[in-house]
């Protein structure tokens, strides 16, 4: 009887371990040591980044999922990973993500190059240095910092969501002349855009929003067809759809 019970618990004890190590094959110290730093950067003190599952860094982790309902077990589960947004691509990062084509991609990391956070060669490819741009861009907006792709995202870096959507066929955004055309109307207007400079920034973004409010237009923050339409700005025939 006593050598059944212990062989059931030594299976039991095996199972357990496969199944940890199963979980815990996409986690290594250079996953570690980026939540580390996402948790500090949270306000979690993790007592310090070295890539080692200490206790602090346990309870910090621990903290994190009490705060995202998630089970405090202080483990880097898969659930975890993901609501800490350092998830590996290729092994379901990008679950809860829309799928987006190859050429939007590349233009994201076209975009987070040229405003200076480093995506990397612009080959079209989510990996590793894109999210990582993504993730500093998204903190500058004061966006959940996940480093996936989403349609807020895409709307901070002016990039239009429908023409980004996998599939679709529409046209380019406006350009910069376009983009300063719009913010002196809406400055005239009375919405302040920030400087007349030509980029889709976050001022210019909010003045477009209140005034689409005010006109009664989809509430988008981009300057579409409809938006240039009512600021009285002739848009380039790129931008028609």
């Amino acid at each position: 009887m006593k050598a059944s019970h212990s062989l059931l618990a030594a299976a039991l004890a095996v199972a357990a371990t496969t199944a940890y190590a199963a979980d815990a094959l996409f986690v290594d110290s250079q996953t570690v040591r980026k939540v580390q730093k996402t948790l500090s950067d949270k306000g979690y003190r993790t007592g310090g980044i070295d890539g080692r599952m200490g206790p602090q860094t346990q309870t910090a982790v621990r903290n994190f999922q009490k705060a995202e309902k998630l089970e405090p077990t202080g483990q880097l589960n898969r659930q975890t990973l993901v609501a800490l947004g350092a998830q590996k691509g290729g092994d379901g990062a990008g679950a809860d993500e829309p799928r987006y084509e190859r050429t939007t991609i590349r233009r994201v990391q076209q975009t987070l190059n040229a405003r200076g956070f480093k995506a990397g060669v612009p080959d079209g490819a989510l990996n590793e240095p894109t999210r990582t741009a993504l993730r500093q861009f998204q903190k500058s907006e004061n966006l959940d910092d996940t480093g996936r792709l989403n349609p807020r995202t895409l709307a901070a870096l002016g990039i239009d969501e429908g023409s980004a959507s996998a599939g679709a066929t529409r046209g380019t955004p406006p350009s910069s002349s376009t983009i300063r055309e719009v913010q002196r109307k809406l400055a005239s207007r009375g919405y302040p855009p920030g400087a007349a400079d030509g980029v889709m920034g976050r001022a210019t973004r909010d003045a477009l929003m209140d005034f689409q409010r005010a006109q009664k237009l989809p509430v988008t923050g981009r300057a579409d067809r409809g938006t240039l339409a009512a600021l009285g700005v002739d848009a380039p025939m790129a931008a028609r759809r």
